[in-house]
């Protein structure tokens, strides 16, 4: 590498660290947690998709488990629907897909709702001729498609606790 690019390469580095840019995705290592984000209790969802997505985002909001005082609380709707695809000319489908929809409003101090989101997901799986395999392959479409929609709502909630924190310094 010459000389010139290695200076720009340094100069774009201090640029970036400069202007306050903070990598959302990247530069955390494991374990590690945002202190804003472990103050959102997470309240229950009802039925089997609402507890899986529940317990993925009070994991991932808080991995460590550490005891943080509430600040805010999570309450969450999930909507779970499934249907056929490639309908075959004796009326049977080779395809299925789970389409999931959460709306979600994080409730802060006083009862006020401070964020309202609505994440949405498909997934997809095969249609086999043995229903156990086709409901292992339904479930697994279904926890796919919940994994989505607690990444979406975790960044969500992520840039909401930056931006709070950035307009209270």
């Amino acid at each position: 590498m010459s000389w010139s690019r290695r200076a720009l390469l340094i100069a774009v580095a201090a640029a970036l660290g400069g202007c306050g840019f903070h990598p959302l995705y990247g530069g955390r290592t494991a374990g590690a947690y945002d202190p804003d984000l472990a103050t959102i209790k997470v309240a229950s969802i009802p039925n089997r998709a609402g507890q899986i997505l529940a317990l993925s985002l009070r994991e991932r909001l808080n991995p460590r488990g550490v005891e943080a005082p509430v600040r805010y609380t999570l309450k969450t709707v999930v909507a779970v629907a499934r249907g056929d695809l490639g309908i075959e000319r004796n009326a049977t489908s080779m395809r299925g897909q789970v389409d999931v929809v959460a709306e979600y409003d994080l409730i802060g101090p006083g009862g006020s709702i401070v964020l309202h989101g609505r994440s949405h997901t498909i997934s997809a799986f095969n249609i086999v001729l043995d229903g156990y395999a086709t409901q292992v392959a339904q479930d697994d479409a279904r926890d796919r498609a919940l994994a989505d929609i607690s990444d979406d709502m975790v960044t969500n909630l992520s840039l909401f606790v930056r931006n709070r924190r950035a307009a209270s310094n």
